[in-house]
């Protein structure tokens, strides 16, 4: 039983969120990441496949940040180390016993802890636990950072008012509006019409709009009942989607599409990376080919990162593409200090321009992405 896929998931909330509050006011207020250890180990257990893997692997995974990593003492190398189940599923060496559903999600979390932590930092299993695999948010996000859950499960039931439940039953209401009436109609009367034995210019046309926002209500659906479940049992998660067919730049739509992720690929990916490209010789001079290559390749990764498939790899290069020259560009303009493409242009004409191209090709990566050209 995934969340939200289910009327069974939806009643085990309802459960979930009950156990919590009645538990909170029985205990005085306390023990709130104990009680939701317990909970989430139930689910783990009697509601989610592949239990015995996500246990071992939250057990062995936790142990390697608590005595391992100040020991190698390289976090490139322990956070391969701690991928490494993550990438076999990737190139499809993946026995059962590497595999759960939203393993990706809980091996960027795991890494995030493992790159963070120190000597002077204490983890308890029973935070650590609750962070992976925090039940709302196991599956697609979005992606919260370790010392903000812990902070935010600290506080939970000093925090947990009528306004954070309002706005938890506003997000999961919208997210269900989402997921179950706007990308349901798309999927029924939009998308499922565009198939067709006769593969035409127009069907093709037809299908990359037809799944963009499919993709767009589906996936947004799912993150915002993440957000509003977690919000109804005191934690805020971050946001992941705000209006991202409004972006008028690649980073802009970054910033509005996932944006848990792209966060977190900012920080631990490409950070650490342009730092690195800093300190070879031969790119000291080049200070613009620095960023565009640690641009593509953040990017890039945004793609495999659902696997290596070709259809997963080309959307990646479109990703990096796309922002790679959207990047060349603003240089251009800074340095020449005036506009190199629309020149003086009405500012509101070039936003409803710079939407428009960047829909259209957005659009097309995201149908890429989903491989339904093949």
């Amino acid at each position: 039983m995934l969340p939200f896929t289910d009327i069974d998931f939806f009643l085990f909330a309802a459960i979930y969120v009950a156990i919590i509050w009645l538990f909170g006011f029985v205990s005085g207020k306390k023990f709130y990441a104990e009680i939701t250890f317990v909970l989430t180990v139930i689910y783990l257990i009697f509601y989610f496949k592949y239990t015995v893997v996500v246990l071992l692997y939250g057990l062995i995974t936790f142990l390697f940040i608590k005595y391992a990593i100040l020991k190698i003492n390289n976090k490139l190398i322990t956070s391969v180390c701690i991928a490494l189940p993550m990438i076999f599923v990737k190139v499809h060496f993946n026995p059962s016993w590497f595999y759960f559903a939203g393993l990706s999600f809980v091996t960027f979390r795991s890494i995030q802890v493992s790159l963070d932590y120190t000597k002077s930092q204490t983890i308890r299993f029973v935070e650590y636990f609750n962070f992976l695999f925090f039940i709302p948010s196991i599956f697609i996000g979005p992606l919260d950072r370790f010392k903000r859950f812990t902070d935010n499960c600290n506080l939970c039931y000093a925090n947990t008012n009528s306004d954070l439940i309002f706005k938890g039953l506003q997000e999961f209401i919208k997210g269900v509006l989402y997921k179950f009436v706007l990308a349901e109609f798309i999927s029924r009367y939009w998308l499922g019409k565009s198939t067709s034995d006769h593969e035409t210019v127009l069907y093709y046309v037809n299908d990359i709009y037809a799944y963009s926002f499919f993709l767009l209500f589906d996936f947004a659906g799912y993150s915002s009942m993440a957000v509003g479940l977690a919000n109804l049992v005191g934690i805020d998660l971050p946001g992941n989607f705000n209006k991202p067919f409004f972006a008028v730049n690649p980073p802009d739509f970054w910033q509005r599409w996932h944006s848990s992720l792209t966060s977190w690929l900012s920080d631990y990916f490409f950070k650490p990376f342009y730092k690195w490209l800093s300190q070879i010789k031969k790119l000291k001079k080049y200070p613009i080919t620095k960023q565009n290559i640690a641009i593509f390749f953040t990017l890039f990764i945004m793609g495999i990162w659902n696997g290596f498939e070709s259809n997963f790899i080309w959307s990646g290069v479109l990703y990096g593409l796309y922002s790679v020259v959207h990047n060349t560009y603003t240089i251009q303009c800074r340095k020449k200090d005036r506009d190199v493409v629309f020149g003086n242009l009405n500012p509101k004409l070039i936003r409803v321009i710079s939407i428009f191209v960047l829909f259209n090709l957005v659009c097309i990566s995201l149908y890429v992405f989903s491989g339904r050209y093949l």
